[in-house]
């Protein structure tokens, strides 16, 4: 009697065990695969996927990506976005009517407050006629249901001097 007490005592502390590491978001992230992941190099990932399928011209990337209470701005816009409807509205039009060989992702930085990363980085895109284009960007990533959500983009066009 005392092994099998004893047994399902050590399956029910291994379980918990388990369980509590996989909920333990503030340092790692799995990704169901055995990979460990800090959120910081899951929101850096995730940009980079959302930008992968931009250059393809497809749009639908940052609004997958969007939560319910996105905020954004971009040059084009005159004033800010508010809400994913109004993001939706503002980007799903643009989607494949462009495309671009290639960028460059610079200089990625992710500051952590708790629940919310902050993502800065240069963006160059590289376009069809061989002219770049520079912008100066801010992502705001917050862990929502287990998954990092863009609540705030900001992409400013800049020139810097090369």
């Amino acid at each position: 009697m005392f092994v099998k007490e004893a047994t399902v005592v050590i399956l029910v502390v291994a379980f918990f065990s388990v369980a509590l590491a996989e909920n333990n978001s503030d340092f790692y992230y799995s990704k169901g695969d055995s990979t460990k992941m800090t959120p910081q190099e899951i929101i850096i990932a995730k940009e980079k996927a959302i930008l992968d399928r931009w250059i393809t011209g497809d749009t639908f990337g940052f609004i997958e990506a969007a939560a319910e209470e996105i905020t954004y701005f971009d040059p084009g816009l005159e004033k800010r976005c508010t809400g994913k409807k109004e993001f939706y509205d503002w980007i799903a039009p643009f989607n494949g009517t462009f495309s671009f060989p290639n960028y460059e992702f610079i200089d990625p930085q992710v500051q952590m407050h708790g629940d919310v990363g902050v993502l800065t980085f240069n963006f160059i895109g590289f376009m069809q006629d061989g002219s770049k284009e520079y912008f100066n960007t801010t992502e705001v990533y917050r862990l929502i249901d287990g998954d990092w959500k863009l609540i705030s983009s900001h992409w400013s066009q800049t020139k810097p001097k090369r």
